[in-house]
């Protein structure tokens, strides 16, 4: 019977299993959350109160002009064809607005489409030069101005921030909805 001992192999476990812990019983559920969060993720239901759906916004021309402003008084064939068209180039409501309210949306026969032209954006360009150059030389004649609480300081603030806004609205206008259309453009051919 010796001989039958040792002629039996022993297996030891190369990593031995480390022996449970007992986790408090808070730390416990906590775990027990998280595997049943992980287990199985839970899909969010559609909500049925939104009331600016893409669905709902072409049927009414009311809720169209509520989600892309007052401007928008299209029919249905259009804006049927705007949602498609923000859909296809990934644009924003925000986006769709500005292309509307700088011209640059166009309605045609066939559907709508986006017109940002290269030449009103480097107009817009060669435009903003004069008034930044215009600004900066404000600014250094108000500078020493504005260190007094003096009505002359105030004018200077109110021209330099006017001509700030100015120059916001040139680029807003002129050259964001280009560049927008760019990058458009530019993710369609990738």
């Amino acid at each position: 019977m010796v001989g039958d001992q040792q002629s039996q192999p022993t297996v030891v476990p190369l990593r031995p299993e480390p022996p449970k812990q007992r986790l408090p019983p808070k730390l416990e559920e906590m775990r027990q959350i998280l595997k049943e969060a992980e287990a199985e993720p839970e899909e969010m239901p559609p909500p049925d109160d939104d009331e600016l759906s893409d669905e709902r916004v072409i049927a009414s021309e009311q809720k169209f002009r509520k989600r892309f402003g007052p401007g928008f008084t299209w029919n249905t064939f259009h804006r049927k064809a705007l949602i498609k068209l923000k859909h296809e180039k990934d644009l924003t409501d925000p986006e769709i607005r500005l292309f509307h309210w700088s011209g640059n949306l166009r309605r045609t026969p066939f559907g709508v489409t986006l017109s940002a032209s290269v030449w009103v954006a480097l107009w817009g360009g060669v435009a903003l030069i004069p008034f930044v150059l215009l600004f900066l030389a404000l600014l250094i004649a108000a500078w020493p101005k504005l260190h007094g609480a003096t009505l002359v300081a105030l004018r200077a603030v109110i021209a330099l921030s006017l001509l700030v806004a100015f120059c916001y609205a040139i680029y807003w206008f002129h050259i964001k909805p280009w560049k927008v259309q760019r990058r458009v453009e530019r993710q369609q051919r990738e």
